[in-house]
């Protein structure tokens, strides 16, 4: 008798483990780096438009008001790069340019910043986002945000000859720690120091953490410097994909 109940003792506790160990997998802990994402519950696609060469203001009154999305901050921070770290007071912001794609469950936009030194175009700057309906989720999310930025033409250097700041910069933006970003940087400068080791007219990775996010559906990180034809640095990419569930 006494077996017996010790063996059902030891079954119900067995039991209570393993429905421990189930739940426990269950459970998912907050997504890193989740100030970067943005979903919502939605029951309609985005339905078919084109809104080419329209103005910021009116751009940002269609995502809020008629496609019902967040504004990322990622524009915030990126205007706010131009304007502290790339512009200076011979070189000045142009006239900035929307545009906007609308397929169903796709939603794709574009702003063009571009800055000027007198009458001609130094620096530019876009920025794509990309926003996904899925049908049986029922859910709109933000699903890329990136940047791309060059000088313009024959010149190099930016502005204010900052490369390595607009690359710290731009980490920030991307939600990179300070260690990181700066042992990423670090390390880009050491391996392409030496000009023949430089790609031509080529992207090299500052830092990303692409294929880890697509595996374990996490966000993801990159940055990327860009060298010309002359193997000298002068564009910079910086791309948030979100793989969550």
């Amino acid at each position: 008798m006494k077996r017996n109940a010790y063996l059902l003792c030891v079954v119900i506790i067995v039991g209570a483990l393993m429905i421990s160990g189930c739940s426990s997998k269950k459970q998912t802990g907050p997504v890193e780096h989740q100030q970067l994402t943005w979903h919502e519950k939605r029951d309609k696609p985005f339905g078919t438009f084109d809104y080419p060469k329209i103005k910021e203001n009116e751009a940002f009154d269609l995502l809020e008001n008629k496609f019902k999305v967040k504004i990322p901050k990622f524009i915030s921070q990126v205007k706010g790069m131009l304007q502290n770290d790339v512009m200076t007071e011979g070189v000045q912001t142009g006239v900035s340019e929307y545009t906007m794609y609308a397929s169903s469950v796709e939603l794709k936009v574009r702003a063009y910043y571009p800055l000027n030194e007198g009458n001609e175009l130094s620096v530019f700057a876009l920025v794509d986002l990309k926003y996904s309906f899925n049908k049986e989720k029922k859910e709109v999310r933000l699903t890329s945000q990136s940047l791309s930025m060059t000088t313009y033409g024959e010149k190099i250097a930016y502005p204010k000859d900052n490369y390595d700041e607009l690359l710290a910069k731009s980490t920030e933006i991307i939600d990179l720690s300070n260690e990181l970003s700066n042992r990423s940087i670090q390390h880009f400068k050491e391996d392409y120091k030496e000009v023949a080791k430089r790609p031509t007219s080529a992207k090299a990775v500052v830092y990303s953490n692409d294929k880890e996010a697509v595996e374990k559906k996490k966000v993801s990180q990159s940055l990327l410097g860009g060298f010309d034809s002359k193997q000298e640095l002068k564009e910079l990419y910086a791309t948030i994909v979100d793989y969550t569930d």
